[in-house]
């Protein structure tokens, strides 16, 4: 894992120069977390993973940073090392780095004609793909599984056990929604709000490309719409029209265009219940509830879906 003394190490590797000093980590996701590197060369931003990944696959969300970058898309610049790569080990810890820019914390209510320009500029960039879309953003679990899913956590006295049975059959009959992905672009599939953050100065800025791959733009507009919206109509409304009106090229007209959405809530809720079960430190478990929770906190239900139909048709 990375330390403070491990600064000089990354700066070396990237070619950033001297005097370096590594403070954080300032953000964590489910995956890896964020340091801040202040060299000679300015200020970057470190990004760690806490299990290794394939290193030669991080170059593939460039293409789709650089089309986003010329469409006018706030995004942090990849940094290279003086050898072309863009991702590399230090301390026996996979690492990336990038241009740093001052982001505020995750928040839902952004500017909704920002967010929707900033998506219709993300689909202008992404070219078409034949490449089939993965199960994570195109299919749910499944009645049988949702109720194998609660038992087990229920079993294992997870604390959150109640607040899923208590969901269950929302969560089943929202899967009646699923339809397959039409028309595939490259799309960034991560459109949460922590990835979809405010400068500071205001602007939208998207960050983290790396589960970029195939998907259709209505779907993802659709999640943009529930993410942002944020169950009130009228803003998920004026993000609609922005994104309409800044060519980009996804309608959201039927419930299955909420067919990512709906996949990413089932994956994700199957994955912190598993991960929660198998966890051997409680801080594990307690940060797993807390990602499980999010979904009762916030759920994707057949309601809620209609709201935004009816707010955008």
């Amino acid at each position: 894992m990375l330390t403070a003394a491990t600064a000089q190490d990354v700066a070396d590797a990237y070619g950033l120069g001297g005097s370096a000093t590594l403070t954080g980590p300032v953000a964590r996701g489910q995956l890896g977390q964020v340091w801040r590197l202040d060299t000679e060369a300015g200020t970057h931003a470190v990004k760690e993973w806490f299990a290794t990944p394939d290193l030669a696959t991080m170059s593939r969300d460039a293409d789709l940073v650089a089309a986003a970058r010329a469409e006018g898309v706030v995004t942090p610049r990849i940094v290279h090392t003086p050898t072309g790569a863009v991702a590399t080990t230090v301390a026996d810890t996979a690492i990336r780095v990038f241009e740093w820019v001052d982001l505020r914390g995750p928040m839902r209510g952004l500017d909704p004609a920002a967010v929707g320009a900033t998506l219709a500029a993300l689909h202008r960039a992404g070219p078409p793909t034949d490449e089939p879309v993965d199960n994570w953003f195109a299919t749910g679990l499944g009645e049988q599984r949702w109720r194998e899913l609660h038992q087990r956590v229920v079993d294992e006295r997870a604390p959150f056990a109640g607040h899923l049975g208590a969901l269950v059959d929302e969560l089943v009959a929202v899967e009646s929604v699923i339809e397959p992905h039409e028309s595939t672009i490259v799309c960034h599939r991560d459109l949460w709000a922590d990835n979809v953050l405010a400068t500071e100065d205001g602007r939208v800025c998207v960050v983290d490309f790396e589960n970029l791959g195939p998907a259709d733009p209505s779907q993802e507009l659709a999640m943009v719409l529930f993410e942002f919206g944020d169950d009130d109509p009228s803003r998920a409304r004026l993000i609609h029209t922005a994104y309409r009106d800044a060519g980009g090229p996804g309608r959201v007209t039927r419930r299955g265009h909420f067919t990512m959405l709906v996949a990413e809530q089932a994956h994700i809720g199957q994955l912190a219940c598993s991960r929660w079960v198998g966890a051997s430190s409680e801080s594990d478990r307690e940060r797993l509830a807390t990602w499980f929770l999010e979904i009762p906190d916030d759920p994707v239900t057949l309601p809620r879906i209609d709201r935004v139909l009816a707010a955008v048709t």
